[in-house]
Formats: structure tokens, sequence, C-alpha cells
């Protein structure tokens, strides 16, 4: 596994690196905007990240786990939200807004 200390817990979880002194997550530009990637645990992040780790440009990403304060935070920085974006091009994907995905956050998983 890629992941150091690897955990299934419930919660949300970003793919992160250092940007120089920047943090930065794994997005993608679409029409309606820029879209960050959320997923529901570190083992849905890793998936993902085995299936792209070669079109996924730079080094160092992990996992990062935040608390709904932070990841508040992180997603009022983007457009839109995609939980658990397949790895599979082509699929239908549904995107959320910031304000859905924020509001969500106080419901159980």
């Amino acid at each position: 596994m890629v992941f150091d200390l690897l955990q299934d817990k419930d919660g949300y979880v970003l793919l992160g690196r250092m940007e120089g002194e920047v943090p930065g997550y794994l997005s993608y530009g679409a029409e309606e905007g820029e879209v960050l990637c959320v997923f529901r645990g570190d083992v849905k992040a890793e998936e993902f990240y085995e299936f792209w780790k070669e079109r996924i440009p730079g080094i160092g990403w992990h996992a990062i786990r935040l608390d709904i304060e932070g990841l508040s935070e992180v997603v009022q920085k983007f457009d839109l939200v995609s939980v658990d974006p397949s790895p599979v091009p082509g699929t239908t994907e549904y995107l959320l807004t910031v304000e859905e995905f924020v509001s969500s956050l106080r419901e159980p998983l």
C-alpha cells in the first residue's frame, strides 16, 4: 500500500501533497468550475490513487483526514465536490455544490 498507516475509518479523506509551502489537493477542472475529489475512507482514496498514479502529477501524495471544520475550509476554495469519484474514465459523476457538501457533513456517512 502507498499510504502509511492505512486505516479504514469512517470519515472523508482527501488526497493531498505539499506544493512548496502550500497544501494541494487532488482536483480537476470542469466546465462548471474546479472540482475537489473527496473519498469516504482511506481505502477508496488508495484505490483511486493506485489506478491513476501514473497520470497524477507530482510526488508525495498521501491521504489527509481533516475534521469537519478543516474540511469545510478546504472545500470552500473549490466550486464543486465529487465524492468517491470513479477511477474508470467515462463513468457518470454526480457533483455536489460546496453548499450541498458542507451541509451533508453534519449527517452520518
